[in-house]
């Protein structure tokens, strides 16, 4: 995966080639930012790009036997250490709940070897932001005075989680979400996906090409018609039968993730009409595909019944990390809002 099968980051994209080019590539990076932007797949890129047989204008070809060692992840100077990874092509060197301190002080010790098959080491630690803190605190010397030869990247979407001497002893390069047009193109340039699509999982995964790769729209579909249909039942004819079924089968009925998919599914929506309310139709909503179904929404319900269900919505994620009962939350939103 070259820089130039990346999307988004020009920005970034351009000065890591030029950096590369250039060789003032540094020893210690940190890349900062959303989940599903592409921080690891710059990593790897950026490993390719400084070992390829035939870099070009600071860009790896993406074909030679390194390059390809690398992408399979078997390259010798080549290490990743994360957590843990829903990627199953993605070999790890370490899988913990943690990245522990034993983990960090082998990365430490093989940083002062000279490459065995490359002309860098690069040690690529991903989900940067599950490092124990002993375990950061034994970084510190490496990236503080790390072998010309070796590079250190750590990948975050939590920066600030990072111990601060951890932070100050790299290059930040923070990163930012994709637009909706380059993921949209992206989709249906290499996932085949048709443009409705393709435009819709552009707007949903909120500027993340992993989010949009993930949605099953499927599943989606289904969730927004459940939450839209309690909507249209809270703006209309408040039927309390249907909204008790609904308070049961969101608060008893699903697991805890499911439920919180849904009442971000609902938070989605009411951003959606809330944008109606305000503006009007441009286009520009996120389920724009129902853009006209949720303007027969908009029009029976007011900004202040919109930004009470949103307080709430809050609320109810405020005291799920203390086990609050669900289906009473749901009952207190739904039935007495």
């Amino acid at each position: 995966m070259p820089f130039s099968s990346l999307i988004g980051n020009e920005r970034i994209k351009k000065l890591l080639q030029r950096a590369v080019a250039e060789g003032r590539i540094g020893q210690s990076l940190l890349m900062a930012g959303p989940q599903g932007v592409g921080k690891f797949h710059f990593a790897v890129a950026l490993a390719q790009a400084l070992n390829c047989e035939q870099v070009s204008q600071g860009d790896a070809c993406g074909e030679c036997v390194p390059c390809r060692k690398i992408e399979r992840r078997e390259h010798g100077d080549v290490r990743v250490v994360m957590r843990e990874s829903k990627d199953p092509t993605i070999k790890k060197d370490y899988k913990s709940q943690f990245i522990k301190i034993e983990y960090t002080r082998s990365l430490s010790e093989q940083a002062q070897f000279l490459p065995y098959e490359g002309r860098r080491r690069i040690f690529i630690i991903d989900e940067a932001e599950w490092l124990q803190e002993r375990a950061a605190n034994s970084l510190l010397k490496t990236l503080e005075e790390p072998p010309p030869t070796s590079l250190v990247v750590l990948v975050t979407s939590k920066p600030y989680s990072l111990i601060e001497t951890i932070r100050s002893r790299c290059l930040v390069l923070n990163f930012a979400p994709l637009g909706a047009q380059e993921i949209e193109q992206h989709l249906m340039a290499n996932e085949n996906r048709p443009v409705e699509d393709a435009r819709l999982l552009a707007r949903v995964s909120r500027g993340s090409i992993g989010r949009a790769l993930e949605i099953e729209l499927d599943d989606y579909r289904e969730m927004r018609n459940t939450m839209l249909e309690i909507v249209e039942t809270l703006g209309s004819t408040r039927d309390l039968t249907n909204l008790l079924g609904a308070s049961e089968y969101l608060g008893r009925k699903l697991e805890k993730e499911a439920f919180e998919e849904h009442l971000n599914m609902l938070s989605v929506l009411l951003d959606d009409l809330f944008h109606l309310k305000l503006k009007g139709s441009d286009g520009s909503l996120t389920n724009a595909d129902i853009g006209e179904r949720l303007v027969r929404v908009a029009e029976n319900i007011t900004i202040e019944q919109i930004t009470e269900w949103a307080d709430r919505i809050e609320q109810i994620f405020v005291a799920l990390p203390r086990n609050v009962n669900r289906q009473l939350a749901m009952d207190a939103m739904l039935i007495t809002a």
